[in-house]
């Protein structure tokens, strides 16, 4: 009998290197056999040096073979955790810890380590699945057999390998039609003296008469499948599974044909390597077309980021499945079950929807077109699409993968961002656009809280961020989004300070402003909840920023003695108040929108886009200008009591005076157009007037309650350490911001909001202005 459970703590980067290094002692002892016996001889051990060096050579091998099975197990079990439950007792438990660590309780391990009899044993299996399934009268017993069997398994990667590749794609794509009930398949099924084998029906696409008395009972189906997708999901987690493994997985075994969509009921049962899910991603956008008004779908080439096709590799199509699906609900679930498997892989899912944001807002802008007009996007593709753009830039996504997960919602701001340009502008009231459904827009709502600092860092920001995205006067934006650039690499240059690794932002706080506007407002017009949610957190990031500035400039009054001509934190409360501008501008933009929206669309869309204009205007009546902490509280409580007081108006009608309640917050919230340039003119005079109007010293206690005395100095205060952060001239000016180095920009910026700076600034711009 099978020994108990056993508990492990793994550290997968150790063991990784371990087994690296065992494979380097295999190799240094076979490729340098006559140096280390030359070495070993005069000790006189051992008595036969090449003997021991080839029993040396072979456990290192042993070694590293069992301890890459034992690696893959843990993390075959880890993965399963995710999965859909296959059923029978006795789980495998696993918990993810910190550093790459897992904590796993395994089950026994059947063959004792020995990869070569799991494989043994999986291929058996998989020639008694074929026999059993593919017989004229499919043998019950022997399946259920084979399912219980496989479900103790299913997560041995070499017992997964061996079972997949005893069955082989065509014979496994038969036996998911079986499973899955799909019928004309063009194919039959034959006996030779080497088991079953499938080929193309004579004649062409035609239903083989006896099929429907093929098709498995749905019960066992559905366990056959779950145990075949968590045996697939390791078999593609060891590497296997790839474009050209797919290039025979159809019925009728006939090479460069992928039926891909036979593969969605498999996708929930198993965490499915992100090599192949990008295959298989990429592959689903190329045969998926949202242009026009329409939503439609055709073969194309299984090829782009994750096929790593060679030369000698076969051309594949993926062809979604052969014979009869007319209506395309087999595709649309295998497209939803594919996506949401993207976006539940951190390390993925921002890169990939990178890579297709345009398409799916495209596509969603489709979904969301109003009658008569048919889109035909199916509802569970769309809405999946939403829940990729929320998982791509999630707080998962972030922590996995920082840059992807900026450089997806700069993105998806810029694709936004330029949609609205070319399509809607209310001061000459034209409105040609497509809006995306509240669902995307709740989504993007959802971004927006996880980036929430780097949101309204970009609208307080003394310097415009976003240089690799700006046109050459350094203002507008660009209208294409830039390719990568070799010259970029360093950092510096054309491409801005921070335009490393990648061509767009390499984190969120270098989005341009322009783009979290465009994002900021489509995320408003969703309305209710979420328009709420927005101005909670715009609330709260200025009520975060003016704590931080008071608790780093504590005492600065010291004894009273010295008058400075403003407190040091009087740009703490200017950035306040950019803060507060910068959403109700947005908010107001918003609603103009809907308004023009409203007068020329249809009465339905009118009274559902007024109702939203209600909510817009009970978030913007909500805010005190002066009084932050009454703002949090009437945008939280307030807003829900209006936002259920107009959904029970019997006409939808917003009130009257709406729209002029939204103005008038946003008109005496405004901030001065400008301001930063304005404050950095101001800030660099106080510098270079030093000798007629001395800098004043300030004292404060700082976050970290250490006692520091400013003085303006660069030097003194410790902003310029050395040529690296230098940001003066010759002359002891500040450098243009476009030639600073990325040290020199930091040391710059912490220069200008520097307590001395700030406190001896007598030409400070207005906090608040009406435009």
């Amino acid at each position: 009998m099978p020994g108990p459970s056993e508990r492990v703590v793994l550290d997968q980067g150790l063991a990784r290197v371990l087994a690296q290094r065992l494979r380097d002692l295999r190799d240094l002892l076979g490729r340098w056999a006559r140096a280390v016996v030359a070495l070993l001889g005069p000790l006189g051990w051992p008595a036969d040096p090449v003997v021991a060096l080839h029993a040396g050579a072979g456990w290192a091998d042993t070694s590293a073979a069992r301890l890459t099975r034992r690696l893959a197990q843990a993390q075959a079990a880890d993965a399963s955790l995710g999965a859909a439950p296959t059923g029978g007792a006795g789980g495998t438990a696993a918990q993810s810890g910190g550093g790459g660590r897992l904590v796993v309780t395994l089950r026994p391990d059947p063959f004792g380590g020995d990869g070569l009899a799991a494989r043994d044993a999986g291929a058996r299996l998989g020639l008694e699945l074929v026999g059993a399934a593919l017989a004229p009268a499919a043998d019950l017993t022997t399946l259920a057999g084979v399912v219980a069997q496989l479900r103790t398994s299913a997560h041995d990667p070499d017992f997964a390998a061996g079972l997949v590749g005893a069955v082989g794609p065509a014979r496994l794509a038969v036996v998911l039609r079986l499973a899955e009930h799909v019928g004309s398949g063009g194919f039959v099924v034959t006996e030779t003296a080497d088991g079953y084998r499938v080929r193309p029906a004579r004649g062409g696409d035609r239903t083989r008469a006896d099929a429907p008395g093929r098709w498995l009972p749905t019960a066992l189906a559905g366990d056959l499948t779950a145990t075949l997708g968590s045996a697939l999901a390791t078999f593609s987690r060891s590497g296997l599974l790839t474009a050209v493994w797919l290039s025979r997985f159809n019925a009728r075994d006939v090479r460069g044909q992928a039926e891909t969509t036979l593969l969605g009921p498999l996708l929930a049962a198993g965490r499915f390597a992100p090599a192949t899910l990008r295959l298989l991603g990429d592959a689903l956008f190329a045969t998926t077309d949202v242009s026009g008004d329409r939503y439609r779908t055709r073969d194309g080439l299984l090829t782009g980021a994750g096929a790593r096709v060679s030369g000698s590799s076969p051309v594949t199509r993926d062809i979604g499945l052969l014979g009869a699906d007319p209506a395309g609900r087999r595709r649309a679930t295998y497209a939803a079950a594919l996506l949401r498997a993207i976006a539940d892989e951190p390390t993925l899912v921002a890169r990939f929807a990178t890579d297709h944001v345009e398409a799916i807002v495209a596509g969603a802008r489709v979904s969301a077109l109003p009658a008569p007009i048919r889109p035909g996007v199916p509802a569970p593709v769309a809405s999946a699409w939403e829940y990729l753009v929320s998982r791509a830039g999630g707080i998962g996504a972030r922590q996995a993968d920082p840059a992807g997960a900026a450089t997806f919602v700069a993105r998806l701001g810029f694709t936004i961002y330029h949609y609205q340009v070319t399509h809607a502008d209310p001061r000459l009231r034209r409105d040609s656009s497509w809006p995306l459904p509240t669902g995307l827009r709740a989504a993007i709502g959802d971004l927006l809280h996880v980036w929430r600092a780097e949101l309204y860092a970009s609208a307080v920001g003394l310097l415009p961020a976003g240089d690799a995205l700006r046109g050459p006067s350094g203002r507008g934006l660009v209208a294409v989004w830039p390719a990568a650039a070799a010259g970029r690499a360093a950092g510096g240059g054309a491409g801005g300070p921070w335009s490393a690794r990648l061509a767009g932002p390499a984190d969120g706080a270098r989005i341009p402003a322009e783009l979290w506007a465009a994002l900021l407002g489509e995320a408003l017009a969703a309305g209710g909840p979420t328009a709420t949610a927005l101005g909670s957190d715009a609330l709260r990031q200025a009520a975060d920023l003016g704590q931080a500035g008071w608790a780093a400039t504590r005492g600065y009054r010291g004894d009273g003695q010295v008058a400075y001509p403003a407190s040091p934190r009087a740009l703490v409360h200017l950035q306040q108040a950019a803060m507060v501008s910068f959403f109700l501008t947005a908010l107001a933009d918003t609603a103009a929108g809907l308004t023009l929206r409203a007068e020329l669309t249809a009465d339905d869309a009118a009274r559902r886009t007024t109702l939203a204009i209600d909510q817009l205007a009970a978030t913007a009546r909500a805010v005190k200008v002066d009084d932050l902490v009454a703002t949090l509280y009437g945008v939280t409580v307030g807003v829900t009591v209006a936002a259920a007081a107009d959904a029970a108006k019997p006409d939808g009608r917003p009130g009257s005076e709406a729209l002029s309640t939204i103005a008038g917050v946003a008109a005496a919230a405004a901030v001065r157009p400008g301001w930063q340039e304005a404050y950095r003119a101001s800030a660099t005079a106080v510098w270079l007037r030093r000798g007629d109007d001395p800098i004043l010293p300030v004292e404060v206690t700082d976050a970290a309650g250490v006692r520091r005395t400013f003085t303006g100095d660069p030097r003194l205060d410790g902003f310029i350490t050395g040529p690296a952060d230098a940001f003066l001239d010759a002359d002891g000016r500040p450098l243009p911001p476009e030639r600073m180095s990325p040290a020199a920009r930091s040391a710059y910026l912490r220069w200008l909001a520097s307590p001395a700076i700030v406190a001896n600034n007598d030409d400070l711009p207005t906090l608040a202005q009406a435009r």
